[in-house]
């Protein structure tokens, strides 16, 4: 006991000493005030003040992390593990730009989001005279700083730049600290491995198709399946300058229509049946919720770093009206609930391996596809919750789909397998999270009129909090057991992972 104390004594120092030094740090010297009146004077003005009523009406987009000294660029994980790999030709450059496109992509998002009244208000105070053509205006704004600070700037303000490109953890460690992490993680060791014995031995039978007699609800992407063709699209993608392939829209259309899941559902109420968020009145109280008469996956492609190249990733998000209460004192039941699935593509667009989790970033498990398989890491050594293998994912016969056994209530996955999907009346659409004017969840019509994110500025998915954050908080992330936006979860209750980590199959799986 007095080895955790002083531990956490010393843990309690270092957090101190950063946070003195942090408060230490001085406005960037590179950056000159622009005379006013000049362009760059205008559209900085412009950024700040869109940030400001975007802060005002909590309509941020939490998706990828603003850059508090670069106002105009934002940054997710995978780009920053590139920040000291920039001398190649080209790397700046590349790695800037896929910088600007993520903040330009949030801010038509936070536009469309934003109310009339405030951007009718925005609009005029910045001479814009149509208020519609807000995200136009500012990410012009974006571009024109980007060029006179950073590409045509000083090298100390790209030195800055790639200082400031860190995004935010998702784990408070003053919570932690708080909450004597050292020692009330300890709970969290003893629950995940009762979890892990109690919901992993389904994967150990036969995968087969569900009998009539078995409740089961099968949801076929109504999309084709032509691996030659997603195969031609891998292997032909030209390369970007940090090695990134460069797809179409058409491009990622054909490849997540190819590798979309089918979803056996067991099926015991409403709450158990696939639909496409949205937002409703009830009871007075506008309130998220899930259409279940129209079955929609969110799609997103994304890119992870493996052996040196970097991958794409599929990703298909989809929906629960609720994970319905089992007894007034359940402590995972609420309103929403949700499944993601990952599939990881070779060089050859073939599955290399498929990760899920549930949008709460609980439940992480992993499906290697031969000849990968897991290797020692050093979580295996210790208490912090490691790469979890239930069992490997087969590979794909001409026209056959990897399909996922989910339980009911709890929609934990159960089992998988890959079949061609037999004909079924259920089927379930594939939308992309780019594509505008909706841009998915991330900006749905509200039943008066306007626009909502389906996710909160800090990537909550509002009122689907679950009486777990009542024992969990000590462990230093916000609201466990909440629904969330892609690149804010944290998946580990015990250590520290984020799903959307890059280095995350190349650091615990080899082929």
């Amino acid at each position: 006991m007095t080895g955790t104390a002083n531990s956490t004594a010393r843990w309690l120092l270092a957090l101190g000493i950063s946070f003195v030094l942090g408060a230490c740090v001085a406005v960037p010297a590179w950056r000159s005030d622009p005379a006013d009146g000049s362009a760059q004077a205008g559209c900085l003005a412009l950024i700040r003040g869109m940030d400001e009523a975007v802060a005002a009406q909590d309509v941020g987009d939490a998706g990828a992390a603003r850059m508090k000294t670069f106002p105009y660029l934002r940054i997710d994980r995978f780009l920053t593990s590139f920040r000291h790999e920039l001398s190649a030709p080209g790397a700046f450059e590349d790695w800037v730009d896929h910088l600007r496109w993520l903040d330009a992509r949030a801010r038509e998002i936070e536009a469309s989001n934003l109310p009339a009244e405030a951007r009718a208000s925005l609009a005029a105070d910045h001479g814009i005279a149509h208020p519609e053509n807000l995200a136009a205006a500012a990410n012009r704004c974006g571009d024109l700083l980007l060029q006179a600070e950073v590409m045509n700037g000083s090298a100390e303000a790209r030195d800055a730049l790639v200082r400031a490109a860190v995004p935010p953890s998702h784990y408070n460690n003053w919570v932690r600290a708080a909450g004597l992490y050292p020692i009330t993680n300890l709970g969290a060791v003893i629950g995940y491995a009762r979890w892990k014995d109690e919901n992993t031995g389904s994967f150990a039978l036969p995968d087969e198709p569900p009998a009539p007699s078995d409740n089961i609800v099968s949801y076929v992407p109504a999309a084709t399946v032509d691996r030659e063709q997603a195969s031609r699209i891998v292997r032909a993608a030209p390369r970007t300058a940090l090695g990134l392939p460069k797809f179409s829209a058409d491009d990622v259309a054909q490849l997540t229509a190819t590798f979309a899941p089918v979803f056996e559902i067991e099926t015991e109420s409403g709450d158990d049946r696939l639909g496409a968020p949205v937002w409703r009145r009830e009871d007075g109280e506008l309130l998220p919720a899930v259409d279940v008469s129209r079955p929609v996956a969110s799609t997103r492609i994304v890119y992870t770093r493996f052996e040196g190249r970097v991958l794409p990733q599929l990703v298909y998000t989809v929906w629960f009206p609720a994970r319905p209460l089992q007894g007034e004192f359940d402590l995972l039941g609420g309103r929403i609930d949700g499944f993601i699935w990952r599939v990881t593509l070779d060089e050859n667009g073939e599955p290399l391996i498929y990760d899920t989790i549930h949008p709460c970033g609980c439940y992480h498990m992993f499906f290697p596809v031969a000849p990968l398989v897991r290797v020692p890491v050093p979580e295996d050594r210790d208490t912090r919750e490691a790469p979890l293998v239930p069992k490997d994912a087969p590979r794909l016969a001409p026209g056959e789909r990897i399909h996922l056994r989910l339980a009911s209530v709890s929609h934990y996955l159960l089992n998988l397998g890959a079949r061609k999907p037999a004909a079924t009346p259920a089927t379930y659409e594939l939308q992309s999270v780019w594509a505008a004017p909706d841009f998915g969840p991330r900006s749905l019509s509200l039943p008066e009129g306007g626009r909502r994110s389906f996710y909160g500025p800090s990537g909550i998915v509002p009122h689907t909090e679950r009486l777990e954050r009542f024992t969990l908080w000590p462990l230093g992330i916000e609201s466990p057991g909440a629904m969330r936006q892609w690149g804010t979860h944290a998946t580990a209750f015990v250590g520290e992972a984020h799903f959307d980590e890059p280095f995350l199959i190349d650091e615990a799986f080899a082929r």
